[in-house]
């Protein structure tokens, strides 16, 4: 029987096309991840721009968040004519039921890039799936009710209805696999350790008493051609993932008495580390359907870049995601020293250390072993962090201090042990300062930086000693020597001044004022604009303060990064702080076209409808620090007026104008109230006269196309306002060059195209024209819209 894997899975194709997108939030769990909407919402914001608005979406969990959440996508999608998903299907993917999100994902992938998914279907390796694999009574009634529709609508006697034919069924199966092997349900085992017939007994009888037989265990001491692994065996200061030879050696014996693979007996808490219910068995039988003989093997394999073990490394890591809860619950948590832990962290943290941080096989890995520790942790105890702390921190924690590429899936694993409780999340923390070593605050400062994006907002609303922690540590990075170390510094400050308010940065404003004076370094500066942004959101007394940290470091003279990072996060406060409006259109108006388009969010122009096509969300700017920086949402309207102030106070209308004032109109989602109306009276004769600029016409005709397409008022100023007639007798009538005529021509047909009215007005205006007669363009598109 073929199967194509784990049904929340995503195709590689998939993937690559997610991660080209450069979302938000990267995908750790498909069916999790994109259960709230936010994700699909961020997916369709890059090719229908116009049409969503991300600021009205929530990255919450809540049912109520994701409800919202995806009202507004059914809308949108009735909106776009996307008949793509119904509302039972909504309602599975809330409730992350099982292959709801990857059919979806599929579907959409298919819609926007008009390519098919080529489904890859594995070859079988089993004719079917171990006893162990296949669902229990207790696991279908669990299942059954963790689906939507029963979440939804929670009545009794439908739900018993429901639950007594899933169990009918599951009944149904087991007696017709009696029927085909009876033999595998019969208790009766013979002394080789097969199943011998049963036989029936009347009623009287009695059993003869069975002589115990003993067998001695013979140990088979493997010697194992890795010259290396050996050295590291007998060296008591190894790390423990140095030994995952002589561990792969001897996990070939786990089965030799008699056991079975898959013959899970044992259960949690046994004192064991071998026995046949051990979460080191049951990796082992995860990869052992892959041709391997135990997880040790194929860590070993895969870090070595074997093509065998390359090939299977998605199925075998998307197996142990989907069976972490299973095989977290064979960890014996009784044991001080932890060994079941210990036997299947140690290939974990062999692979986080040696495997290339750019392969997609590291992501694999770290992102079965976070699975692991969010199933250990998921109890709101400190065991899974005490063994996280014993067994692998020592290892994960150098490879985070050693290597800046792997450091934040390296603290994501680590925190994936970690509760979110405060008080453990204190604690763990302080664990991680000492892994590091107390005297590498640079080190501790960037993971700090890392971690403080990870944790629960709520967590700083429940414990002040957390804040207290970070804040500490901002202090302390902030009285380093290394420019880096002050950055992680300030974001970190950012992060708390966004969960708890413009207060936690009361203490701070000399110090920033301070470096914006002193401090040289350009990402130093651009952190400033960043903590500076947070707080002018709070509106808080601070803000007089605040302006002046900016004024000093943003500027028509400062490095082109601070002016990226300072126009793409003070665009969100200039409603709140008008006073910055002036230096804001100074620095941007001042860009390279090719910036200020970014910044905007322009990418390469306007689809048919009027939606923005391209536009990123990342900033491309990086520093040593590591941190990343993003365009922000912003009013448009806003900008839009104050560039207006100044266009009326004289200044003139060029390229720059133009296109600042085509990013406000693309960046709001409606453009059909009066404010916008107002905005196109005062621009539409500069907007339309810039028709007639070669330089000018194409941004020109974007700006003008967007307001027809989005304000019916604006649509019919425009077509009473005589300006395009003008324009157009202007540039054919000889004065114009050939990129002017381009740019009529392609307004002319954009609104001909737009709607009945629009389509009225160019035919109209082509009838009446004098210049019409004598350019084959204009004479082709009147016969066009004649047919």
């Amino acid at each position: 029987m073929a199967t194509t894997g784990n049904p929340n899975s995503l195709s590689r194709e998939v993937l690559r096309w997610i991660q080209s997108l450069d979302l938000a939030y990267s995908i750790k769990n498909p069916k999790r991840d994109f259960s709230n909407g936010f994700l699909i919402a961020e997916i369709f914001s890059r090719y229908f721009a116009r049409g969503l608005a991300m600021h009205s979406y929530d990255n919450g969990t809540a049912v109520r968040v994701k409800k919202d959440n995806w009202g507004q996508l059914m809308k949108f999608f009735r909106k776009q004519g996307l008949d793509i998903i119904t509302d039972a299907e909504v309602t599975s993917i809330i409730h992350c039921e099982d292959g709801a999100v990857a059919t979806f994902i599929k579907r959409i992938y298919q819609a926007l890039t008009q390519r098919e998914v080529q489904d890859v279907v594995k070859r079988p390796l089993v004719e079917r799936p171990p006893p162990y694999m296949r669902n229990t009574g207790s696991k279908i009634v669990k299942d059954t009710l963790r689906t939507g529709n029963f979440t939804e609508h929670p009545d009794q006697t439908t739900t018993q209805n429901a639950l007594r034919s899933e169990l009918e069924d599951h009944e149904a199966d087991l007696q017709h696999e009696k029927s085909i092997d009876p033999e595998r349900f019969s208790s009766s085992l013979s002394l080789s350790g097969s199943r011998a017939p049963h036989v029936s007994k009347a009623m009287g009888e009695y059993e003869a008493p069975v002589p115990q037989v003993t067998v001695e265990r013979i140990e088979v001491k493997q010697s194992d051609k890795n010259i290396a692994a050996l050295r590291a065996s007998q060296d008591p200061m190894a790390v423990p993932y140095a030994n995952k030879s002589i561990m792969s050696a001897q996990s070939n014996n786990e089965y030799d008495n008699g056991g079975s693979p898959g013959s899970f007996s044992g259960s949690r808490g046994g004192n064991n580390s071998a026995s046949s219910g051990s979460a080191k068995n049951m990796l082992d039988e995860v990869v052992k359907g892959w041709n391997f003989s135990s997880f040790t093997d194929f860590s070993t394999s895969l870090v070595d870049f074997e093509d065998a073990a390359v090939d299977c490394a998605e199925g075998v890591f998307d197996t142990i995601c989907a069976e972490a809860e299973r095989i977290a619950s064979g960890v014996n948590t009784n044991d001080a020293d932890f060994k079941d832990f210990a036997a299947i962290a140690s290939p974990f943290c062999s692979m986080v250390v040696d495997l290339p941080e750019a392969s997609n096989e590291f992501k694999g890995a770290a992102q079965a072993f976070c699975s692991l520790g969010l199933a250990l942790s998921n109890n709101g105890s400190s065991s899974g962090l005490d063994m996280f702390d014993k067994h692998a921190l020592p290892v994960i924690g150098q490879a985070a201090k050693s290597d800046a590429a792997k450091r934040p899936l390296a603290l994501e694993i680590f925190y994936s042990f970690v509760p979110p409780t405060p008080e453990i999340r204190v604690d763990a923390i302080n664990r991680l300062r000492d892994s590091l070593g107390a005297s590498d605050i640079a080190t501790l400062v960037h993971c700090l930086t890392n971690l403080i994006f990870i944790e629960d907002p709520s967590s700083f609303e429940e414990s002040g000693a957390l804040v207290d922690l970070y804040l500490e540590y901002v202090v302390a990075g902030l009285g380093q020597s290394s420019p880096s170390i002050r950055s992680a510094s300030l974001a970190m400050l950012s992060e708390v001044v966004a969960n708890c308010g413009a207060s936690a940065a009361q203490q701070f404003i000399e110090p920033l004022q301070k470096l914006s004076t002193e401090d040289s370094f350009w990402e130093t500066k651009a952190q400033l604009l960043v903590v500076a942004t947070t707080i002018l959101q709070s509106r808080s007394e601070m803000t007089d303060a605040v302006v002046g940290i900016v004024e000093s470091v943003f500027h028509g003279k400062a490095s082109g990064n601070v002016k990226k990072v300072g126009v793409a996060y003070l665009s969100s406060v200039l409603g709140e702080v008008p006073q910055l409006m002036g230096v804001y259109l100074d620095v941007l108006l001042g860009m390279k076209s090719s910036d200020r388009a970014m910044l905007m969010g322009l990418g390469s122009g306007l689809n048919s409808t009027g939606g923005r096509v391209g536009g990123t969300a990342e900033l491309p700017v990086g520093g040593k620090s590591g941190l990343t920086y993003s365009i922000q949402a912003f009013d448009g309207n806003v900008v839009a007026r104050g560039l207006l102030d100044r266009v009326s106070a004289g200044e003139a209308f060029g390229e720059g104008a133009a296109q600042v004032l085509l990013g406000c109109v693309l960046s709001q989602e409606d453009v059909s109230g009066n404010g916008w109306t107002e905005v196109w009276d005062g621009f539409m004769g500069l907007v339309l006269g810039g028709l007639k600029d070669g330089e000018l016409c194409d941004v020109c005709c974007d700006v003008a196309f967007a307001f027809v397409a989005g304000n019916n008022d604006a649509a019919a100023a425009l077509y009473e306002s005589g300006y395009v007639g003008d324009a157009m007798t202007i540039v054919y009538g000889g004065d114009g060059d050939e990129a002017s005529k381009e740019g009529i021509l392609m307004f002319l047909t954009r609104v001909a195209n737009g709607s009945a009215k629009g389509c009225a007005f160019v035919e109209g205006l082509l009838e009446e024209s004098s210049v019409v007669s004598s350019d084959d363009d204009l004479l082709n598109l009147q016969a066009d819209l004649a047919m």
